[in-house]
C-alpha cells in the first residue's frame, strides 16, 4: 500500500493527536516548561464497506533541560489492515471501482487482508527559549514495509507589541524513498521542502487571531506504485497502466483561525477556521471548521466539532483513461484527485485533574468523529464521482501526565 494513502488515514489520527500537549510543538515563545510531561494516545480508523481499519500508537515525552531549554521526543506506530481501491472499470457503461481484497495475496497474507503493514516512526525536538521567543530543531525517521522517511526542520518565533503579537518561521526538508512490494520497478524517491510563516494578535481581552500562509515544493516520484489506470476506446476495453503522475509540484495554504471567549458562559471559547490551499496539478481545496470549547465544571470539558471541505479535481485525473491522457503522459484515477467534498461531525470530551501527588496534573480524553466523503458534497455539486462515495469512524483516546 502506498505511503500517500496511508497518509490520509494517519491525517485523521494526527487531527486528533493534536490534543495531545506533548504533541503539539508550538510552545510560547520566551517560556520554558517547568514540568516534565508524558502523553500517550491511541486511535482506531475504520472505513466503511470494511476497506481499511488503521489502529495508532502515539507516545511523546517532553521535559526541561536547564532554565532555558525542553526536549521532547514523539514515538508513533500505525497498524494498517483492509483493501483498497486499486483502479476503476466500466461495468455495464457505469463507473466501478475495483477494490484490492480478492487476491491469493490476501489468503496468505498475515493478517488474512490484501493490505497489512505497520510504521514505526520516531520524532525528537529540542527548543531553546530567550526572553521575547524561542528557537526549535526538530527531525524524525520512520519506516514501513515499503517506505522510508527522514525530515529535519527548525521553527522560529517571537513576541512583539507587549507580547499581544507573535510572528512564526518554520522550515522543513523532507527524504523519501519508495520500494513498491512485488514492483522494483517502480521504485523511487521524493524530496518535499515545506516553508510556514504566520502570526497571531490578541485582539481584545477575549478574542485572539491567528494567520499562516505555508508554501511547499515536491519533486521526485510521486506516483502511487500501487493504483492503475484502465483506459478504453467507445467502451471497450484497452490497455491498463501505471498511475503517472508530474514529477514536481507546487503546494499554497493559507490558514485562518478566530477564538472569541466567553466568560458569562463558564469560560467557554468558540474556534472558527477556514483554510485554503492550491497546488500546481489544479487541485484547488477549501476546508471550514467550527468548535466549541465548553467547561462544564470540576475539570470537564467538551468539544463538539464541525467541518466542511471541497476540492477541485486534479487537471489530469479521469475516472478511466482515453487516448488523451496517454498522449500527455501523465494521468491517474485516483479518488483522491477527483473533485469530491467532505462533512465531519465530532465530539471530544476530557476530564482535568489536578494536585495529585507526584503529578501535578492528569488528564483524559475520549472522542469521536464520523466522516462522509461525497462527490455531491463538492460545491457546485458533482455526481460524476459518485462511485467513490465512502464514510469513516474515528476513535480515540488519550491521557496526559505532568509531574
Amino acid at each position: 500500500m502506498s505511503n500517500q494513502e496511508k497518509s490520509s488515514f494517519v491525517a485523521c489520527l494526527s487531527v486528533a493527536a493534536l490534543a495531545l500537549p506533548g504533541l503539539m510543538q508550538t510552545a510560547q515563545a520566551g517560556r520554558v516548561e517547568e514540568s516534565y510531561n508524558a502523553d500517550f494516545q491511541y486511535g482506531h480508523y475504520s472505513e466503511s464497506s470494511s476497506r481499511i481499519d488503521v489502529n495508532t500508537y502515539e507516545a511523546a515525552l517532553s521535559a526541561p533541560i536547564g532554565k532555558s531549554m525542553t526536549g521532547s521526543v514523539a514515538l508513533v506506530k500505525d497498524v494498517v489492515a483492509g483493501a483498497s481501491p486499486k483502479n476503476n472499470a466500466l461495468v455495464n457503461g457505469e463507473i466501478k471501482q475495483v477494490i484490492s481484497g480478492a487476491s491469493q495475496k490476501a489468503l496468505t497474507s498475515e493478517c488474512g487482508k490484501s493490505i497489512c503493514d505497520s510504521r514505526d516512526g520516531i520524532a525528537p525536538s529540542i527548543t531553546y527559549f530567550f526572553d521575547s521567543g524561542s528557537v526549535n530543531l526538530n527531525g524524525g525517521f520512520s519506516r514501513e514495509n515499503d517506505y522510508t522517511s527522514r525530515y529535519v526542520g527548525t521553527a522560529f518565533s517571537k513576541d512583539f507589541n507587549k507580547k499581544l503579537t507573535m510572528a512564526n518561521f518554520s522550515a522543513s526538508v523532507a527524504f523519501d524513498e519508495i520500494d513498491p512490494t512485488d514492483r522494483p520497478a517502480l521504485k523511487g524517491s521524493k524530496t518535499t521542502q515545506q516553508y510556514l510563516l504566520g502570526f497571531s494578535q490578541v485582539i481584545n481581552k477575549d478574542s485572539l487571531m491567528l494567520s499562516n500562509v505555508t508554501f511547499a515544493y515536491s519533486s521526485g516520484y510521486l506516483s502511487d506504485p500501487y493504483k492503475m489506470v484502465n483506459f478504453y476506446d467507445g467502451g471497450l476495453y484497452v490497455d491498463s497502466r501505471p498511475d503517472t503522475r508530474p514529477r514536481d509540484k507546487f503546494q499554497f495554504a493559507w490558514l485562518t483561525q478566530y477564538i472569541r471567549h466567553f466568560g458569562d458562559f463558564n469560560d467557554a471559547a468558540l474556534h472558527v477556521d477556514y483554510r485554503f490551499s492550491t497546488d500546481s496539478w489544479g487541485v484547488n481545496a477549501h476546508t471550514a471548521e467550527i468548535s466549541w470549547h465548553q467547561p462544564v465544571g470540576d475539570g470537564w470539558q467538551i468539544i463538539p466539532r464541525v467541518r466542511y471541505y471541497s476540492q477541485d479535481q486534479a487537471d489530469f485525473y479521469q475516472a478511466v483513461g482515453n487516448g488523451d491522457a496517454l498522449q500527455k503522459g501523465v494521468y491517474s484515477s485516483d479518488y483522491r484527485l477527483a473533485g469530491f467534498g467532505a462533512v465531519t461531525a465530532g465530539i471530544h470530551v476530557s476530564k482535568e485533574i489536578v494536585g495529585l501527588t507526584p503529578l501535578t496534573h492528569l488528564k483524559f480524553q475520549l472522542g469521536g468523529e464520523y466522516y462522509n466523503h461525497s462527490a455531491g458534497l463538492q460545491l457546485g455539486g458533482n455526481n460524476a464521482s459518485n462511485f467513490a462515495d465512502f464514510n469513516y469512524f474515528l476513535i480515540t483516546g488519550s491521557f496526559n501526565l505532568k509531574f
